[in-house]
């Protein structure tokens, strides 16, 4: 089994009382996660259930919590001693969270769980599980993730915040072909570990299409998936571009609340995710707009020809947002691709280019000491240039 790099702060928290709650999209391996976890413990009083199958189901549907207890009894589990309760897919029972609160509570249970929609997790958890419990997101796979799943033997560099970046030449040359691949592909484990191309993008389409046809339908309120295609297809072509409500909504002749609607579930849902501006500008319209970004780079490709500059900054968005919050910067003369809000609140300037120059450089400089006051900057390439190598090759991002 091949870890993921999320297990080892998981594994900090196996002896609290505090509930470990797993968010992320279908696929990335949840599932596996949840079973590792019980699989760290010696403690055979443990307990792995899917809601997704029915009769696990049935177990929290109970209206007296006392039967929820029987059931788990009858599974074999032994209230007189500490309980390890894995629970996977918790988005198919809204109201789980009551019946985990109360056994939370009145027993001695350390609950691992597990579902696909940020929104639920973040927000009916929130009400129902305050101060009970920690939420991490697993999300597709990083680049040195991909290495690891892929048999790969390098450790890629720790990435250091600098305004005087250099070009890991060794890693250019070792991984170019490995970093091609997973910029064209995405993340997705199973992807990953596919071969052959023509697997890849079946598994790709599949993805996408449990999605839609099952996500969607589960966890909104939608009579129909069709006009959410739709807005999904429209903003594949926008990546990496300002995301404007008002020309969606004339384009696909739906409201604008529907539109910000489905980008909303889209986000929840971890389809997409966006950046807002940074703006020095007045301009109300400019503060207003979010750049758009796909969570994964092969589920952006299944829904559009993209070019190689877009998967590329996709590529750049998925790998910054580890870092911090993403953002991008704005005064109606100069943008810079990405702003890293990091967790000491500094700024981290990212200009992304595939084949950077020397221009670039100075233009950035320039951005970056006279308006932005960014503390760390930095052109970040995807090609290797002939006579300019102050940037970060993109895979050095992890």
């Amino acid at each position: 089994m091949i870890k993921r790099t999320l297990w080892n702060e998981l594994i900090k928290y196996q002896n609290e009382k505090m509930a470990l709650v797993i968010t992320g999209p279908r696929r990335v391996g949840k599932t596996t996660t949840l079973k590792w976890l019980l699989e760290q413990t010696r403690s055979q009083n443990k307990l792995f259930l899917d809601l997704e199958n029915l009769a696990d189901r049935a177990i929290f549907e109970a209206t007296d919590y006392n039967d929820v207890i029987d059931a788990l009894q009858a599974r074999g589990l032994k209230t007189d001693d500490k309980i390890y309760l894995a629970i996977d897919e918790i988005q198919f029972l809204p109201n789980v969270t009551s019946v985990i609160k109360y056994l939370y509570d009145h027993y001695d249970i350390k609950f691992y769980l597990s579902g696909s929609s940020s929104y639920y997790l973040k927000n009916h958890f929130s009400e129902s599980m305050s101060g009970r419990k920690f939420i991490f997101e697993l999300l597709p796979l990083s680049f040195q993730e991909y290495l690891d799943f892929r048999g790969v033997k390098y450790r890629l560099p720790e990435l250091e915040l600098t305004d005087k970046p250099s070009f890991n030449t060794q890693a250019y040359g070792e991984l170019s072909n490995e970093y091609d691949t997973f910029i064209e592909y995405g993340g997705f484990p199973e992807v990953v570990l596919a071969d052959s191309t023509e697997v890849k993008q079946r598994l790709l389409t599949e993805i996408y299409s449990t999605y839609i046809n099952q996500d969607a339908l589960i966890l909104s309120d939608f009579k129909s998936t069709t006009d959410l295609r739709k807005i999904v297809a429209l903003l594949a072509v926008r990546i990496g571009n300002r995301v404007n409500v008002s020309e969606l909504s004339d384009i696909t002749g739906l409201s604008r609340e529907t539109v910000s609607n489905y980008i909303e579930f889209l986000t929840q849902t971890y389809l997409i995710r966006s950046a807002p501006v940074i703006s020095t500008s007045q301009s109300v319209r400019v503060r207003n707009l979010k750049k758009l970004y796909f969570v994964d780079n092969g589920i952006a490709s299944v829904n559009a020809e993209l070019s190689s500059g877009q998967k590329f900054e996709n590529a750049i968005a998925a790998q910054l947002s580890r870092y911090g919050e993403l953002n991008y910067y704005d005064n109606n003369k100069q943008e810079v691709d990405f702003i890293v809000r990091t967790p000491d609140k500094n700024l981290f300037a990212v200009e992304v280019k595939e084949t950077p120059t020397s221009t670039d450089q100075r233009s950035l400089d320039f951005v970056v000491k006279s308006k932005l006051k960014a503390k760390y900057f930095a052109i970040v390439g995807r090609h290797k240039t002939a006579k300019f190598d102050g940037y970060i090759w993109g895979g050095c991002l992890g």
